[in-house]
């Protein structure tokens, strides 16, 4: 016989704890907002920022086959490659935010050069280990900074170019001198 009082039937019980449940529990895992700050610039940076970034990757993926090889010499070149030089300088200032031009010195001036000096003792271990802060670079930038998608029209005022900082020593290379130190 049918309970009278539909609070008491199981269904209803069911669906009285599950609807006190918080909606969340069974959302599908809606993506978090992207807290990186925005590099809000014109669309042709945006295009040469990924540009560059591909480089540098692809300078990593030969830094990492010329290690299996052992080949110190070539290391030493890449890391020469990946480093500060006035055409590099010009471009993080251009972006208009300190910390991002913070993180390009980082990389192309302190461990694009520890990595060159970490080749130069042969040893193996050393070399990994630099170009590991190096890449912990990559992914702390990644992690702080997005670039995105610009509107149909593609157009943007340039931000005022930020002052660079460079740590004690660093140098911004002449692009018509080559970087490598004599050995």
């Amino acid at each position: 016989m049918p309970s009278k009082y539909v609070w008491r039937t199981p269904l209803f019980v069911s669906a009285l704890l599950f609807s006190a449940l918080p909606a969340s529990l069974f959302a599908a895992d809606a993506p978090a907002e992207d807290q990186r700050t925005l590099l809000t610039i014109p669309f042709e940076d945006r295009e040469d920022i990924l540009r560059v970034m591909r480089g540098n990757l692809d300078q990593v993926r030969q830094i990492i086959e010329a290690l299996s090889r052992q080949d110190y010499a070539a290391i030493e070149r890449i890391a020469d490659q990946l480093s500060f030089d006035r055409k590099k300088a010009d471009g993080l200032a251009r972006r208009g935010n300190a910390g991002y031009a913070a993180m390009g010195v980082q990389l192309h001036a302190v461990g694009a050069q520890a990595l060159k000096k970490a080749a130069q003792t042969r040893d193996p271990t050393a070399t990994l280990n630099a170009l590991g802060n190096v890449l912990a670079t990559c992914v702390a930038c990644h992690g702080s900074y997005r670039v995105t998608e610009w509107p149909e029209d593609k157009t943007y005022r340039r931000p005022q170019p930020v002052p660079m900082t460079l740590p004690e020593g660093v140098r911004i290379a002449d692009p018509a001198q080559p970087t490598s130190d004599a050995h």
